[in-house]
């Protein structure tokens, strides 16, 4: 399969599970009644996101945001595989930075 297809598919499914995740996010807090969701900041995210598959309504709209901010990672991550393969050592170095570049900003802006 060549990269541009599968890179599209690869965004495509991640929005779409992403847009789910939230629209069934949604009905549930409608269903509870308009609760106030619980906010989740620091260690408390991984709280939130392990309450998404207890059913709570704040937990799979942080799993949807969780899966919508993974989507480009993924998709470098499948781009970088896909060089390895072609053995296209300078897009390969190239696809790896953008790979560290795009972790340390995520591991970097979540400790603080």
């Amino acid at each position: 399969m060549e990269l541009n297809r599968l890179v599209s598919y690869s965004l495509r499914i991640g929005v779409l599970a992403s847009v789910l995740l939230s629209l069934v996010g949604l009905f549930v807090w409608a269903a509870g009644g308009f609760d106030n969701i619980v906010s989740a900041a620091g260690p408390g995210i991984a709280r939130a996101l392990a309450s998404a598959f207890q059913g709570n309504d704040s937990g799979f709209i942080y799993l949807a945001i969780v899966i919508l901010i993974a989507t480009p990672v993924f998709r470098v991550a499948i781009s970088s595989v896909y060089f390895v393969k072609k053995r296209d050592g300078k897009y390969v170095l190239i696809s790896l930075a953008v790979l560290s570049m795009l972790v340390f900003a995520l591991v970097s802006g979540y400790a603080g």
